[in-house]
């Protein structure tokens, strides 16, 4: 990571909470990440290069039941500050949407109705990445587990990526499902979707974080 760039992330970062390794599972929940959120401080003097050598990573989801489409995708890092204490940095947080529903409709909500619904809430394992994916999405991808809803259905919502509306090699193109035309086109089929270049940002996090093995959605 260049200076430049080490500057910007570490203007960005903001230490949520501190906790010793017995808590380290409960520290990785969003839930327990944002009720520390009003004691936030900033650190300027960490080194996050060096930091990332100790550390993991995790992607948090929080939906928006006012507007699905306006909901919000962090990534969080769990820096391991000596052998019995952690500290939970927010990196980064971007606007995020998953299934159809907007602020002007009252689908989208349900996260048994495949296609239509948004993520059922639970912990994902994040199974793969590819920056070249092509299909019925493209280009930047992080493809995560299956999940069976819990309502009366107990539907297995299947298929399901974080990713955005690009060609294969991540350039936008002429097509409606390769091209952004604005925040419309942040209502998916299910799948968590952000805007091209915060897409990118995420992915530009893989060259100085540990890569995140989970998503947790709320």
């Amino acid at each position: 990571m260049n200076s430049g760039t080490s500057r910007t992330v570490r203007r960005r970062l903001k230490a949520i909470a501190t906790a010793g390794v017995a808590a380290v599972a409960v520290s990785l929940l969003p839930s327990a990440a944002g009720a520390q959120e009003s004691g936030a401080s900033v650190t300027e003097e960490t080194s996050v290069a060096a930091a990332a050598a100790k550390g993991t990573t995790y992607l948090s989801f929080k939906k928006n039941k006012k507007d699905p489409s306006n909901s919000r995708l962090s990534f969080y890092f769990i820096q391991q500050v000596s052998p019995d204490k952690t500290r939970t940095w927010l990196v980064d947080s971007w606007r995020a949407g998953s299934g159809l529903g907007t602020a002007h409709n009252k689908i989208g909500r349900d996260g048994c109705k495949s296609f239509v619904g948004w993520l059922p809430s639970g912990t994902y394992n994040i199974r793969s990445f590819s920056d070249r994916f092509e299909g019925d999405i493209n280009g930047i991808v992080w493809r995560l587990s299956d999940k069976r809803c819990t309502g009366k259905s107990k539907t297995n919502r299947t298929a399901l990526f974080i990713h955005s509306e690009m060609k294969k090699n991540g350039r936008p193109g002429s097509t409606e499902k390769t091209r952004w035309d604005g925040n419309s086109d942040y209502t998916s089929n299910g799948c968590v979707k952000l805007k091209p270049a915060d897409v990118r940002e995420l992915k530009s996090y893989r060259s100085s974080y540990p890569k995140p093995t989970r998503l947790y959605v709320s």
